[in-house]
C-alpha cells in the first residue's frame, strides 16, 4: 500500500535552464539480488504534537518510525509510542526513556503514562532502582533524573512494584509509591494530575491540526491566482458539486478543461482531520486528467506521499496512458526508489526508442512508511540533469546516456495511481495497474507554464520547498518560511 499525500505537483516552462552537468547511472535490483526486508525495531513512534527529540542522545525519530532498542530524550511536546507487545506509552517534554525490547522500557528521567491492554500484560517500564510489572491496565512513572527520586502511581488496575533490594509489592488503583534519593520506599495516594493524558494529547493534536490546516488554505486562495498554474488539485471539492467524482482543477481563472475524474478512489482522511483526500486501492483505481498543452523543456513534479507497502514491481505515481516520444512516467520501483522515465527515438534508428530512467536510492523503507514525505523530480531537456528530492533533501542527480539535448517534453491523456493504456507486449519500465498494491491520498498537480529558474539552481528552490513543506507537517505554521518562487508555497 502507498500514499500519495497533498502535493503532487507539475511545474514546467519553455524556458531552458542550466543546473550543471553531473553524470550518474542507475541500476535496477535482480530477483536474485532482492532480499526481504524486515522491521527491525520493539515499538512505532505514531503520534507527536510539537515534538523535539535531542539526537545527541539518542534516536530522534519522526512521526511513523519504528524504534529500536536505544535511547529517546523528548526535549519538547508530547509523544505517544505503541511498543509491539500492545502496551501504549505517552511522554512529555523533559522524559528520557530507553527502549530495551517489546516488553520493557525504562524512564531514566521524566514522567511516562502507560496503559497496558490485556495482551500486553507484564509490560515493564522500570525506573532507576525500582522494577515495574503491570499487571493491567494504566499507570505512571515519575523519575527525579538529578536526585534519583521515583515515583509509580497506579490509576486502574494494579502493578508489581520491587524497590532495589526490597520484596515486590503489589499497588492497586489509587495507589502510589515513592523511592527517594536514599532508596527509602512510601506508599502514597496517586495523583493523576502529575501526568500528562491522552484527552491532552487529543486537545493539542486537534489544535495543531487546524492551525496547520487554515495556514495551507490561506496560501493555497493566493497560489491557486498564481498566472504560471496550469492545473491545481486541491483534492476538495465546489460548492455547486453534485458528483464525488470530480476532481477539481483549483487555478484561478477557473479551467474546468483540466477537471480530473475519479474512478473507483474513495475519499478518505488526509493528512490533517478536515481535508479529503483520495485512496486507492483497487486495480481499477485511478483519476483520469487531461493535459492537453504545449510542449515544454522542463518539468518539475512534487507531491505528498505516504507509503503503506510495496508489492508490485511498479507503482504508478503519474503516467500517461501511452508511453509516447517525451511523455514522463514517474513510479515508485519495489525496492522504494522513486523512478523517473523518458523515452525517445533513438537518433540513428528511428525504428528504436531508447528509455531514458532515473532511479534514486531506495527511500521507502518499513521503518519509514505510513508517514508522509514530500517528493520531487525535476527534469531539464537540455541539461538532461534529472534530479530527485526526498522532504527537502537531494537524493539523486544524473544525465541518461541516452540524452540529447532539445527534445520537447508534453504530457496530453495521464492518471494518477494507475496505467490506463500501456502499450501491448511492453514490461519494463512500465507501470501495471495498483491491484491493491498501493494506495494515493490527497495527491495534487501544479503546472507552471511561464519561465520557473533562471539564475537560481533547481536544486536550491526544491530544498527550500521541501524544507518548508514537511515543517508544514512538524512545526507551526510560519508561512514566510516557505519560499517556491516569488513567494510561491505548497503544502
Amino acid at each position: 500500500m502507498l500514499a500519495v499525500a497533498a502535493a503532487l505537483a507539475v511545474i514546467a516552462s519553455t524556458a531552458s535552464f542550466f543546473i550543471g552537468d553531473h553524470r550518474g547511472s542507475s541500476q535496477v535490483v535482480s530477483e536474485a539480488e532482492r532480499t526481504e526486508e524486515n522491521s527491525a525495531g520493539y515499538a512505532v513512534l505514531t503520534r507527536v504534537w510539537d515534538a523535539i527529540f535531542d539526537a545527541t542522545v539518542g534516536h530522534a525519530p519522526r512521526a511513523g518510525d519504528t524504534l529500536p532498542a536505544g535511547r529517546l530524550f523528548l526535549t519538547q511536546g508530547m509523544a505517544q509510542l505503541e511498543f509491539f507487545s500492545g502496551a501504549t506509552v505517552l511522554i512529555e517534554e523533559g522524559t528520557e526513556i530507553e527502549i530495551l525490547s517489546s516488553w520493557r522500557a525504562i524512564c531514566l528521567r521524566g514522567s511516562a503514562r502507560v496503559r497496558v491492554p490485556p495482551p500486553a500484560r507484564g509490560f515493564r517500564l522500570d525506573a532507576p532502582g525500582m522494577n515495574l510489572v503491570d499487571l493491567g491496565t494504566e499507570f505512571g512513572v515519575r523519575v527525579d533524573g538529578a536526585s534519583g527520586l521515583a515515583e509509580v502511581h497506579v490509576f486502574e488496575g494494579e502493578v508489581e512494584a520491587q524497590p532495589e533490594d526490597e520484596e515486590k509489592s503489589l499497588l492497586r488503583t489509587g495507589e502510589s509509591m515513592r523511592r527517594d534519593a536514599e532508596g527509602t520506599t512510601s506508599r502514597q495516594t496517586a495523583d493523576p494530575a502529575l501526568f500528562t493524558s491522552i484527552e491532552r494529547m487529543d486537545a493539542n493534536s486537534a489544535a495543531r491540526a487546524r492551525q496547520r490546516y487554515e495556514a495551507w488554505w490561506a496560501w493555497s486562495q493566493e497560489h491557486r491566482k498564481d498566472p504560471r498554474l496550469l492545473a491545481y488539485y486541491t483534492f476538495k471539492h465546489w460548492e455547486e458539486d453534485r458528483w464525488d467524482r470530480i476532481v477539481n482543477n483549483f487555478t484561478l481563472p477557473k479551467n474546468k478543461a483540466f477537471t480530473g475524474g475519479a474512478v473507483g478512489a474513495r475519499w478518505t482522511r488526509g493528512r490533517w482531520p478536515m481535508k479529503d483526500a483520495l485512496e486507492f486501492k483497487g486495480p481499477g483505481d485511478r483519476v483520469r486528467l487531461l493535459l492537453d498543452c504545449e510542449t515544454f523543456d522542463q518539468i518539475t513534479l512534487a507531491g505528498w506521499v505516504r507509503v503503506d507497502g510495496l508489492d508490485r514491481k511498479y507503482n504508478a505515481l503519474l503516467l500517461t496512458d501511452g508511453y509516447e516520444e517525451g511523455e514522463p512516467h514517474w513510479q515508485i520501483y519495489e525496492d522504494g526508489s522513486l523512478m523517473f522515465s523518458l523515452a525517445y527515438a533513438d537518433p540513428e534508428d528511428g525504428e528504436k526508442r531508447n528509455n531514458q530512467i532515473y532511479h534514486s536510492p531506495p527511500i521507502f523503507t518499513l521503518s519509514n512508511q505510513r508517514r508522509w514525505h514530500h517528493i520531487a523530480v525535476t527534469f531539464d531537456n537540455q541539461s538532461g540533469d534529472c534530479v530527485q528530492f526526498v522532504d527537502g533533501r537531494e537524493v539523486s542527480r544524473g544525465v541518461s546516456e541516452f540524452h540529447h539535448a532539445g527534445r520537447p517534453i508534453n504530457f496530453g491523456a495521464a492518471e494518477i495511481g494507475n496505467w490506463g493504456c500501456p502499450p501491448s507486449g511492453t514490461s519494463f519500465p512500465f507501470a501495471t495497474s495498483m491491484a491493491g498494491s498501493m494506495s494515493l491520498r490527497s495527491t495534487r498537480w501544479l503546472c507552471h507554464l511561464r519561465r520557473f529558474w533562471t539564475s537560481t539552481s533547481t536544486g536550491d528552490r526544491i530544498e527550500a520547498t521541501g524544507r518548508g513543506l514537511t515543517s508544514l507537517l512538524t512545526s507551526p505554521p510560519q508561512p514566510r518560511q516557505w519560499a517556491f518562487d516569488r513567494g510561491a508555497r505548497e503544502g
